[in-house]
């Protein structure tokens, strides 16, 4: 993994640090975990237990994108920008493999609502079509299809929420029995942000392609936290962003889109770079005009970090630290847990309730007050509770606190 990604920075040495911490520590233990939390730049006093929402980048990464970013303010000329072309390239190269598909079907975008939209507007639906969608989705893959439902005038049906079914294959089941003859696109979520449900996304897509219906799935949840392969999920798009689980930088997102299926997507938006010839793969869905090369250069890092953690033990670390929670909290009978408690149908997001509290916002900004605790809450509603989402950047010992403050709550 040290092949290529800091040499433009003349071999980073936060890098280099990171480098040899890894390699001096191949048992994935507490201590390993506790030096990786180091290569983040959270205040000390801080357990920071949002990743649903948004991570910190590495230092690493951040060191690559500020390098970069003062390259580019320090000489805006054609010729220097030049070298950002390539690094694009390359970074598209790293990406490619991380997800298991080629550089020719993957587009950057700013964020998986970016991504999402493109599909939902780029689809050549029509009155009378209809599109299914996951009560369980985010309201930015929800909310898109809804809003363009209205202008265009096909149909949307809803599958409702599910997150304490008791399989994956109810699960499934319910979803396939709600395609039907008129229906022309399947859109989910691969986790929850609300409770963290994993969808059966391979057999769902395999369902949707045998009755020639799209499917898209919205990747946030599970681009870097899970090993994603897309080929094995078989889906005809796929959305994520940096700044979730990836640690990346803000405003940097991934599209994916199959190559038997871009010829049925039209671009949101046309710039300087569009091309029809088919050449440049799904490069056509990025033509926005000026990026940010910084940012994009940036991501090469971000899936190097992961990449030398390994994501298999990344994947093991996330459901270690939920998994220790959850115990802990089912032992206080003032919980109540609304997040799916099977390991094959849930994975990095907590949702607790604690119904006795009336409002659950006070104690939200209490928890952050005095004990530097950041969460997401949800205030009302079937999913109420405080959302609770660890990474690698969190320690069992941070769980054990977190179950204690709700004790004490």
């Amino acid at each position: 993994m040290l092949r290529r990604s800091f040499i433009p920075l003349g071999a980073s040495p936060l890098w280099s640090a990171f480098a040899q911490t890894v390699a001096a520590n191949p048992a994935r233990d507490e201590k390993f975990w506790a030096i990786i939390r180091k290569q983040f730049p959270l205040r000390e006093g801080l357990i920071y237990l949002n990743a649903a929402n948004v991570c910190p980048a590495s230092l690493p990464v951040l060191d690559r994108h500020q390098h970069f970013l003062r390259d580019f303010e320090a000489d805006p000329s054609f010729q220097n920008r030049a070298k950002f072309g390539p690094l694009r390239e390359r970074v598209r190269a790293v990406a490619a493999k991380f997800f298991g598909v080629t550089t020719e079907e993957l587009a950057f975008t700013r964020n998986t609502s970016e991504a999402t939209n493109t599909i939902v507007h780029g689809l050549q639906l029509k009155a009378g079509d209809e599109v299914v969608i996951v009560d369980d989705n985010h309201p930015s893959n929800n909310d898109s299809w809804k809003n363009h439902a209205k202008r265009v005038g096909f149909t949307i049906r809803a599958v409702p929420a599910t997150q304490l079914i008791e399989s994956p294959e109810k699960l499934a089941e319910l979803v396939e029995g709600a395609l039907g003859p008129k229906t022309k696109v399947l859109a989910l979520t691969h986790v929850t942000s609300s409770t963290g449900v994993v969808y059966p996304v391979a057999r769902l897509c395999r369902a949707a392609k045998e009755k020639g219906i799209w499917s898209h799935v919205d990747g946030a949840q599970s681009g870097g936290m899970m090993l994603v392969d897309l080929r094995r999920i078989g889906c005809d798009s796929y959305s994520t962003s940096s700044h979730k689980w990836l640690m990346g930088p803000l405003e940097a997102g991934v599209l994916f889109v199959s190559s038997g299926q871009q010829k049925n997507v039209w671009p949101s938006i046309v710039s300087v770079g569009y091309s029809e010839d088919g050449k440049g793969g799904a490069r056509f869905l990025e033509a926005y005009g000026q990026r940010d090369d910084a940012r994009l250069a940036a991501l090469e890092a971000t899936f190097d970090f992961l990449n030398m953690i390994g994501m298999e033990q990344v994947e093991a670390r996330v459901r270690q630290l939920t998994t220790h929670l959850m115990n802990k909290l089912s032992e206080n009978p003032r919980v109540t847990l609304r997040t799916n408690r099977a390991p094959e149908l849930s994975c990095g997001v907590v949702k607790a309730d604690l119904p006795q509290v009336a409002d659950l916002r006070v104690l939200d900004q209490t928890l952050y007050k005095d004990h530097g605790m950041a969460f997401s809450v949800t205030p009302a509603g079937p999913i109420r509770g405080i959302r609770i989402s660890p990474h690698v950047y969190n320690s069992l010992e941070q769980m054990d606190a977190v179950a204690e403050a709700f004790r004490k709550a």
